[in-house]
């Protein structure tokens, strides 16, 4: 009814209720009749809605994600202003390109409309230019209410490429867009995660309608797999031993073999540290440096690299177990000044590493039970007369403890066979016999002089 040709002037609120009066004379008085309110017709709102306020849907809003058919909603950071993402379309009776369409959730499609080429649309209509369609653009994640802050809460749309702008050329328009396809994805839980756009470019005449496409996508966001925990698990032969240096997990790595011989500060220059490897290698260092301390810094950089570790792994897997390291450096203070006179510096790395099998002896795992970093110094003048040796040792050192067996070596348990004399006393379990020479002379000597009395009485 409110969509035929109602004059508003016959719509009269009062109360609860509304009055829609018959067309008539416009003089003639009318005396509306006082109608009583009653409590059982719902409440009639200013948009004159038939349903009870309980009753009406939550807004996008109040939900905070996106439903189907919700518009999407979008942030200009420019302006600071939140609009709907727009997908042009063709008008109710002509084929020019409307920009009233939203784009819905979740409802992907392509529509086609045509826009007016002239002159002066090649230049200023931003339906040609390819920047209008994510420059200074975001979406929101979700409907969000008044309180959020909605710059935090945006996804900034981006472009897949960069394009130039239209411009004219010998009475044609170059680099207008024919198809725009935005691609949105989504979680399952109705939020918007990242959106992109692509945009196609043309050349053509003007004054002419050129034909454009604009299509929306919806993708789902299928978030990569969480890599399940592993637990600890002993290092195997050949393993990288990795350390926590400031907070950040690295593996080890230790001065590598030169090709021409000569000490290189460098990272690629370094090799990994690998479990149950014994190293060891060396260099020349031939540099010319300023101060002591520079000579310093550069030793200590062929040796070590950034820095020894804080804590080694004892163990692999994602939440390894950490042991500590212990640093002997052989300079306490930085030396400062020029090193004419002579200076302490760094010359040999020792890294010693102390493991050991751990858990049953079916199944033992290697652990790392400790480190030990130990500098060697020396001094030296500069100019170097002759270059210095640098070098680099790794060793691994076993400390497993094998436990005792479970059942010991069998033990001798005598039992003589004379307990006929000792009316078995010595062949009780109740204890082995502790001096068994003793108790065979004392056999031996009853039985002779118990033959030689039965022989006399005979005799």
């Amino acid at each position: 009814m409110f969509r035929g040709n109602v004059d508003p002037a016959l719509i009269t609120v009062n109360e609860s209720v509304f009055c829609v009066r018959p067309q008539g004379d416009p003089t003639e008085q009318q005396v509306l009749p006082v109608l009583p309110v009653l409590p059982y017709l719902p409440k009639v709102q200013d948009s004159y809605s038939f349903s009870a306020q309980a009753l009406q849907s939550s807004s996008p809003a109040d939900r905070g994600f996106y439903m189907v058919d919700d518009v999407i909603l979008s942030y200009y950071s420019g302006l600071s202003v939140i609009g709907v993402l727009r997908q042009p379309s063709r008008g109710t009776s002509t084929s020019l390109c409307v920009e009233r369409n939203p784009a819905r959730f979740l409802r992907s499609g392509s529509l086609s409309c045509s826009r007016l080429l002239t002159r002066q649309s090649c230049l200023s209509d931003p339906g040609f230019s390819a920047r209008s369609y994510f420059s200074e653009l975001s979406l929101l994640k979700a409907p969000v209410p008044q309180n959020v802050s909605i710059p935090g809460f945006t996804i900034t749309v981006l472009p897949l490429a960069e394009w130039p702008e239209p411009h004219l050329e010998n009475g044609s328009c170059f680099n207008v867009v024919s198809k725009v396809e935005y691609t949105v994805r989504y979680t399952s839980g109705g939020l918007v995660t990242k959106v992109t756009v692509n945009v196609t470019l043309t050349d053509s005449d003007v004054d002419v309608q050129l034909l454009q496409q604009h299509a929306v996508r919806y993708q789902l966001a299928t978030p990569s797999p969480t890599p399940a925990s592993t637990p600890a698990v002993g290092l195997k032969l050949g393993a990288p031993v990795t350390g926590r240096f400031n907070n950040k997990i690295e593996p080890l790595t230790v001065q590598g073999v030169p090709q021409g011989g000569d000490c290189l500060n460098t990272p690629h220059a370094r090799v990994p540290l690998l479990f149950g490897q014994n190293y060891i290698t060396g260099c020349t260092f031939r540099a010319i440096p300023k101060n002591c301390s520079e000579l310093q810094s550069q030793l200590s950089g062929v040796l070590q690299g950034v820095s020894t570790p804080d804590v080694v792994a004892m163990s692999a897997g994602s939440r390894p177990e950490w042991t500590r390291v212990i640093t002997q450096d052989c300079i306490s203070v930085p030396t400062e000044g020029l090193c004419q006179s002579g200076c302490v510096v760094p010359v040999s790395l020792s890294i010693q590493i102390l493991w050991a099998k751990r858990g049953r002896l079916s199944l033992p795992q290697n652990y790392i039970l400790g480190a030990k970093f130990l500098f060697s110094c020396r001094n030296v003048k500069c100019p170097l007369i002759a270059p210095v040796a640098v070098t680099t040792e790794v060793t691994f050192s076993e400390a497993t403890v094998y436990p005792a067996p479970p059942r010991g070596q069998p033990q001798p348990h005598w039992k003589f066979p004379f307990g006929f004399f000792s009316r078995g006393a010595d062949e009780r379990d109740s204890g082995p016999v502790l001096n068994c020479c003793a108790c065979s002379k004392a056999l031996w000597g009853s039985t002779a002089w118990l033959l030689g009395f039965i022989l006399s009485v005979i005799v």
